[in-house]
């Protein structure tokens, strides 16, 4: 069975004009071209026999010549973590990969410039693409030195959460926490390494708490 490349829901499929014109009495099938909109509400043109010949194509993915988008997705102001994990087709038992949306994409515009950069939709692309985004906003947009230390004196789980874009428990804020980590040492660490992951930054905190000299 051929592997799917874009396994999204089609929402609307018109049949669009002949691409190429056939000579009258010829017994070929007609090949027609085939406008689909999915369901992030972009536009694509396929080809195809027929409507289900035109959706196995469409499912083969971008080719940039018989099968690409031609129109992108208009900006939506409402989009929600939740409206793009559908649209996506994460399903529910996919819980790492919801987690990681809800925090990575935690603003109404980095939901909508993952739907602009996103082209076909599956597993392997929808994570690929996430976790790109996240060393991109880790490194160039990361929350504000000031926002964070406000937002730790209130909710250090959550603030934590937000700077280093990743789900961060109870148990392992204790563990930082033990170890002496505090707002002024996640920003440290954070500035002399942008994508040092959480655990590492508890591992480093514990080893500077015995004395031991950090190698970063």
């Amino acid at each position: 069975m051929t592997k799917k490349a874009n396994k999204q829901t089609i929402i609307d499929i018109v049949r669009m004009k002949q691409v190429w014109e056939l000579e009258e009495g010829a017994a070929e099938k007609e090949l027609h071209y085939y406008h689909i909109t999915d369901a992030l509400n972009r536009k694509w043109k396929t080809i195809g026999l027929t409507v289900s010949d035109a959706i196995s194509v469409f499912e083969h993915g971008n080719d940039d010549t018989w099968t690409r988008i031609i129109e992108p997705a208009s900006y939506n102001h409402d989009l929600s973590n939740n409206d793009l994990i559908n649209m996506l087709n994460i399903a529910p038992e996919a819980t790492g990969i919801r987690n990681e949306v809800q925090i990575i994409l935690n603003t109404v515009e980095r939901r909508n410039e993952y739907v602009n950069r996103i082209i076909n939709v599956n597993g392997e692309s929808t994570f690929l693409l996430l976790h790109q985004m996240k060393d991109e906003y880790l490194q160039h947009d990361q929350l504000a030195d000031e926002q964070f230390i406000q937002l730790y004196a209130v909710n250090p789980v959550e603030a934590l959460s937000v700077y280093f874009l990743q789900s961060i428990d109870i148990v392992a804020y204790w563990e930082w926490e033990a170890a002496g980590g505090t707002a002024e040492k996640a920003i440290q660490y954070k500035r002399e390494e942008p994508l040092l992951p959480f655990i590492q930054a508890i591992e480093r905190a514990e080893d500077e708490s015995r004395g031991i000299v950090s190698g970063y």
